[in-house]
Parts: structure tokens; C-alpha cells; sequence
């Protein structure tokens, strides 16, 4: 199961041609393509109307689905750095939002024909480096210094995900379609741009997330983990961090046993930084 969540219909075309999807009918505000069990979403520009997206389409399904649903944002994206190529494509693994000075940390994608990565920043506005252009927002040199790709609606997208599905299932990915000069795109160039993108993203994208079909995970290592860990007073943030390291060993390790710290270590855990240390040392044992 995959969803794909574009901002504008010229991002989406290619994917929607390849994949043969259809639109459906809901009683949503947004557009929603299906074929099979992957579906495309389009949501309009901007962070607000991304994150409505995704929860309108997380509302559709149920937890059980949403577990096994991979969560996809891809788009364009504005780049200050002269050395990133037009079309060149990123994984982002950090997406800073300028408005809220939120930090967001998107899991690596292992695997792909795709290698590079980068960090993103989320404006409220299109962005460029010339002066005084309407509908921009202007940076200085100093502002553009850091600056590796901008877009609007990556900090909308990610935030509202992580609400309903596991941040494991959760990508984003962006092209380079300019480099701040104040421009919109055409979108015939974004067609294909992302056409061209789409040929080694496909396949990866409509592949099943290697967990769903983990069945020892679910039904064998984590029972026993939740049978350890009940008089633990771990978070909730704990107990989601240790069933990714659970699973990040067993895709690894698929006939071994699973590593335990020794029960007996649990009467000395004191405080809230005995706990964590303990907790921190059985997860680094789970990625070996």
C-alpha cells in the first residue's frame, strides 16, 4: 500500500500516466487518484493545505492500514546552491520550518536508486534571491548561505504524517527546479523533470515497505519485547524508537535471536536517566 502526496497537478501527471489512476469518488476537498492499493494525492500549494491533505486521506483508512502505508511527498523544489543541477533529485532528512522554527527528521531511505540527500526549509512564500519581486519572499546573501533547498510544503506534509502513520513509512523527495531567480515554472518543464524522476522511483514506491511481511515482528519479537518492558515506565516516543530498532535487527538478522538487556539490571533503575541509559544501551545492541 503507497500514497504519493504532490502540491500541483503538473508534479503529479507523470505518476498518475504511469501508474493508470483513476479518481474517486469521496466527499473530501481534494483530488484523491487510486489504482489498486497505491494512490496519489493532490493537494494545492502551500504547508496548510498539504497537511489538510493528509489528514483527510489518513481518515479514510483504518490504523491497520495506515501501518502498512508507505507516505511519499514528492515535488520541486527552489535550491540556493549553484552546484545542485536542474531535475537533480534528494532524499531530505531534515526539513526546517522558517515560520515556526520547527525541525522535522525524516528517516534515510535505504536502498534506492537514488543517493543523494540534503536539508529542506518550508517557507510560507515563494522564495528568491533577486529584490523587490511580488509574491517572493527576497533573501540576502547571508540568508542564502546555508540555504540547500526551499519548497512549501514539506514542514506541512511531514508534520501532519507523523500524526497518523509511523515515521518509518514517511519520505520525502524533491527535485531541483530552479535556483531562486524569481520565476514560476512552466509546467510542461515540471512534467518533465518529474517524468524523468519517475522512471527509477516507480518501482520503489509501489514495492511493499519490507516490515509488512515481518510477520515475526509483529506476532513473535515484539510481544515478547511488551512482556519485558511492562513494568518499565517507558514513553510513548520510547516504545515507538524501540520497535523501529526491533525491526531495524530482525530485517538484518532475520534468524537470529533477539537481544535483551539482563532482567536482573531492572532493580537498579532509579531514576528517570537510569532508565534512559538502560533503554539507550538495549537499543545499540539492536543495531549491530
Amino acid at each position: 500500500m503507497s500514497a504519493l502526496f504532490f502540491a500541483v497537478l503538473s508534479e503529479a501527471k507523470p505518476w498518475l500516466t504511469k501508474l493508470e489512476a483513476k479518481p474517486i469518488s469521496h466527499s473530501g476537498k481534494f483530488r484523491i487518484f487510486q489504482k489498486d492499493n497505491h494512490y496519489i494525492i493532490i493537494s494545492g500549494t502551500g504547508k496548510l493545505s498539504m497537511a489538510l491533505a493528509v489528514s483527510e486521506f489518513a481518515h479514510t483508512l483504518s490504523k491497520p492500514e495506515r501501518n502498512q502505508m508507505k507516505v511519499w511527498n514528492l515535488g520541486i523544489a527552489g535550491s540556493g546552491r549553484s552546484e545542485h543541477k536542474l531535475g537533480d533529485f534528494f532524499w531530505i532528512n531534515k526539513i526546517s520550518d522558517v515560520s515556526s522554527s520547527k525541525d522535522f527528521y525524516p528517516d534515510r531511505i535505504l536502498n534506492s536508486n537514488f543517493k543523494k540527500e540534503t536539508n529542506l526549509k518550508t517557507f510560507d512564500r515563494p522564495v528568491t534571491k533577486e529584490k523587490q519581486r511580488d509574491r517572493f519572499i527576497s533573501l540576502n546573501s547571508e540568508e542564502l548561505e546555508n540555504l540547500n533547498l526551499v519548497d512549501m510544503e514539506g514542514s506541512g506534509f511531514f508534520e501532519a504524517a507523523s500524526l497518523y502513520f509511523p515515521l518509518e513509512n514517511i519520505a520525502v523527495g524533491k527535485l531541483v527546479s530552479d535556483h531562486l531567480e524569481g520565476k514560476f515554472c512552466q509546467a510542461e518543464d515540471v512534467e518533465t523533470m518529474m517524468a524523468k524522476t519517475m522512471e527509477g522511483l516507480f518501482e520503489e514506491w509501489t514495492r511493499p515497505l519490507p516490515w509488512v511481511n515481518a510477520d515475526s515482528i509483529e506476532t513473535v519479537d515484539w510481544p515478547l519485547v511488551e512482556s519485558f518492558i511492562q513494568n518499565l515506565r517507558l514513553t510513548e516516543t520510547m516504545r515507538h524508537d524501540l520497535k523501529k530498532s526491533v525491526r531495524f535487527f530482525r530485517l538484518r538478522h532475520p534468524n537470529s535471536q533477539l537481544p535483551f538487556p539482563e532482567e536482573s539490571d531492572k532493580i537498579n533503575l532509579k531514576s528517570k536517566t537510569d532508565l534512559k541509559n538502560y533503554f539507550d544501551q538495549w537499543r545499540e545492541t539492536l543495531h549491530v
